[in-house]
């Protein structure tokens, strides 16, 4: 019976884990297994380390193309929005609806959003929110205007 409770603990230890939002300019950490990922994770985390998204436009374009983005969108709940500041989303998988977190939290001086995206229940994602943020970053960068060149000096 101890090993079954033990079990559950660890398979579920990403529901019991850290909670969402923002505390003190950073989201929060990830627990400590393998199906979440976060750009404010420290450096050497190779499990949970993914890099900001970084964008060029205007910080209140970048955040209405996000907002935008998943308003309506299929598999989707957006619970909760802070004008040009931070979104939180909720993902459901197609086939058994398993919910996953995530997070976009807007840099107050800098133009990168940072990023968590973490399966609410297993211990593993097989990659699942990597490939979701890698997605919504090619999204956001697909938006951006491209630089003109420099006119040549005759």
């Amino acid at each position: 019976m101890e090993h079954l409770v033990g079990v559950f603990l660890i398979c579920c230890g990403s529901f019991l884990g850290p909670g969402t939002g923002v505390d003190e300019n950073s989201l929060h950490g990830c627990p400590p297994t393998p199906n979440c990922v976060s750009s404010q994770s420290f450096r050497y985390n190779y499990i949970h380390k993914i890099e900001p998204i970084v964008y060029l436009m205007p910080k209140e374009k970048a955040y209405l193309y996000l907002a935008e983005r998943f308003d309506g969108m299929e598999n989707v709940y957006v619970a909760e929005k802070k004008e040009n500041d931070y979104i939180r989303l909720v993902f459901f998988t197609k086939v058994f609806r398993f919910p996953d977190k995530v997070e976009f939290y807007f840099e107050q001086d800098k133009k990168e959003i940072q990023v968590r995206s973490q399966s609410i229940f297993g211990l593993w994602d097989i990659f699942a929110n990597r490939i979701r943020i890698a997605g919504i970053r090619n999204y956001l960068n697909s938006k951006e205007e491209p630089v003109p060149a420099p006119a040549e000096a005759l």
